[in-house]
């Protein structure tokens, strides 16, 4: 409790606490509103909403609006995400100038039944097939600069605002200081470290990805608090064998086929010290939601394949992640679904 919350009368703390929730809950009540009418008057344009649909938009604005109120409702984070969102106006623009065509791209592709364009590498870096996929209906894929300046809007409006959310769930379980070795896996833009930076996670990390457009937004915004590489998960650097306390993995997996799925978390394993943890998060599957919305759950991987072309997400929803940990002898300390996702933290076992 802050000083001035000592020194008010008790009456005009709890007042001051209830206007608080009461806005917090105006706040939540309107962003998820305005993200799922625009994501539901999208996805009408490509095709009609079925009943799998409907029932996941039911389940999902409710679970997006709860969480809204529940993170923002906690002393101090309306604005860390105030400040973490700064950077997300900075990219507004360009993300402004590119929706009237990537809408009309999303529409007439799903509308054909367009799954899968051409990209073409930017340079000679040897990308993985796996990774020539037009992720999200980009142009070129993750290997379009536009992708990489308008990625977080993007997951804006289909995660219902939720996006910086739902990475505070594993933000959370991260240790306070500036002690750990860190590696981040698919780091993408690597936005959630501004987020944690602000909470007092000050660690060194290192940030591997494949696309050099990412990596680029990374620098910009990130590169005076971390390394960014361009490297292939599946096959880091031989040296970093267990050289990092802790390696964090946010929203990879399910844009990764399982035979690379397996070797990703092998490496995750062996560049981990002993006694290492794994802040891992990816989507929710099936198993995660409540016994009414599993069903709704499973279905949603059509959804995904035909609306945001995610060609190896059906199969990542059957991955038994539990099994895959401890083939690597990584102990699960904790699976807790967080809306969409869910987030797991991990040991490898001393010894191993």
């Amino acid at each position: 409790m802050n000083a001035d919350a000592i020194t008010r009368p008790p009456s005009t703390t709890r007042a001051g606490s209830a206007l608080t929730r009461t806005l917090v809950r105006a706040q939540a009540a309107v962003r998820t509103g305005f993200y799922a009418a625009a994501t539901a008057a999208t996805a009408r344009l490509a095709k009609p909403l079925g009943e799998v649909e409907r029932e996941y938009g039911k389940f999902a604005l409710r679970d997006a609006y709860e969480l809204h109120r529940r993170v923002l409702e906690r002393p101090g984070m309306r604005e860390v995400m105030r400040r973490a969102e700064r950077e997300d106006l900075a990219m507004l623009p360009f993300f402004l100038a590119s929706a009237p065509f990537d809408l009309v791209r999303v529409v007439s592709r799903t509308r054909r039944g367009i799954s899968r364009g051409e990209v073409r590498p930017p340079d000679a870096f040897p990308y993985p097939d796996y990774y020539l996929n037009d992720f999200h209906h980009q142009p070129n894929g993750n290997l379009s600069f536009r992708a990489a300046l308008t990625y977080e809007w993007q997951i804006r409006f289909l995660f219902m605002g939720t996006n910086r959310l739902m990475r505070q769930a594993l933000i959370d379980e991260i240790p306070l200081g500036d002690h750990l070795d860190v590696l981040d896996v698919g780091c993408g833009t690597a936005a959630w470290l501004t987020q944690a930076r602000l909470q007092g996670r000050r660690h060194r990390v290192t940030g591997i990805d494949l696309s050099p457009h990412y990596l680029d937004i990374a620098r910009i915004f990130r590169g005076r608090e971390a390394v960014f590489l361009q490297m292939k998960a599946e096959a880091m650097a031989p040296e970093w064998t267990g050289r990092f306390d802790a390696v964090t993995c946010i929203w990879l997996f399910h844009e990764l086929p399982p035979a690379v799925i397996e070797s990703v978390t092998s490496e995750i394993a062996r560049v981990l010290k002993p006694g290492g943890r794994l802040y891992f998060m990816d989507a929710a599957q099936p198993e995660d939601a409540p016994p009414e919305g599993r069903e709704t759950v499973e279905g949603i991987s059509d959804v995904f394949r035909d609306y945001v072309n995610e060609p190896y997400f059906r199969r990542y929803q059957k991955i038994d992640l539990n099994a895959l940990f401890a083939r690597h002898k990584l102990a699960i300390e904790k699976s807790e679904r967080c809306y969409a996702s869910k987030v797991v933290v991990a040991t490898r076992a001393a010894g191993s």
